[in-house]
């Protein structure tokens, strides 16, 4: 079985995209496609123990290593698109590096890999790196980095998830600023609130000092928000996302998030 190794494939190879503009074309019809373009990407794969270097490590059976798994998908080709900056944004995202066609992940300062085999060493710890798209649409890809840590002999691992929301053809990943109105804070905060209300989750925080989320992912029907465990509940509840629809959003996102999130285009 290959390990290690970062293998080109075309995952959606030659996928037509028409209309890629994250920014509306106001000298073309409404339904008219304005461009189109192939985008490929490319898949990674590690499996590495890692050893601490240090002495104060835990008394277990294999407590100075810790085994690091990880997978993922990255941009090859996005037609024209110089597409280096965004891939070190995901790379950076993931943990990971890659160096002459090898994947390998990125170690804090204490740890050093090593050349045991992964599948055949006792590791006390895992750390696993998930780096998938989500959605593809003519105007936006979405990058989800799930990540999943257990340190030897805790009582249980935690997880955190990250998102980059890709603009095509613009080049730049998207901002809450661009999606919605001026002022459009105070309604989606309370939208966001309401939904975990309803919810009944048990919270750390009352819910009206739950803040907009760091971390969110464009979806087929509007947008996720997440927060990772411990950030306003505890591990039990899990990673909590709030998934508000386009619909829900109309009355606060602008003409730019409504041709990003449908294709809707602005009309004179």
């Amino acid at each position: 079985m290959k390990k290690r190794v970062l293998y080109a494939i075309a995952v959606m190879a030659s996928l037509a995209l028409s209309g890629t503009s994250c920014t509306t074309d106001k000298n073309s019809d409404n339904n008219e496609s304005v461009s189109s373009r192939d985008i490929k990407f490319e898949s990674y794969t590690y499996d590495y123990i890692g050893e601490f270097t240090g002495s104060d490590t835990l008394e277990a059976p294999g407590g100075k290593l810790v085994r690091f798994i990880g997978q993922g998908i990255l941009p090859q080709d996005i037609g024209d698109t110089d597409v280096n900056a965004l891939r070190e944004t995901l790379l950076n995202m993931a943990g990971v590096r890659i160096t002459d066609g090898n994947a390998k992940p990125v170690l804090p300062d204490s740890m050093q890999l090593t050349d045991l085999p992964a599948s055949e060493t006792e590791a006390c710890g895992e750390t696993v790196s998930t780096l998938t798209t989500t959605l593809v649409t003519p105007r936006a890809v979405v990058w989800e980095n799930m990540n999943y840590a257990y340190a030897c002999l805790a009582a249980h691992g935690n997880s955190s998830t990250k998102y980059v929301n890709f603009c095509l053809t613009d080049g730049k990943v998207i901002s809450l600023g661009d999606l919605f109105k001026k002022d459009y804070k105070d309604t989606l905060l309370q939208l966001i609130r309401d939904k975990i209300k309803n919810d009944g989750y048990d919270l750390l925080v009352p819910v009206d000092q739950i803040g907009i989320p760091a971390q969110f992912g464009l979806t087929s029907k509007g947008i996720i928000f997440s927060y990772d465990p411990y950030q306003i509940a505890p591990y039990s509840e899990g990673t909590i996302q709030v998934e508000l629809s386009a619909g829900e959003l109309s009355d606060i996102l602008s003409p730019h998030g409504l041709y990003i999130l449908l294709g809707i285009k602005e009309t004179k």
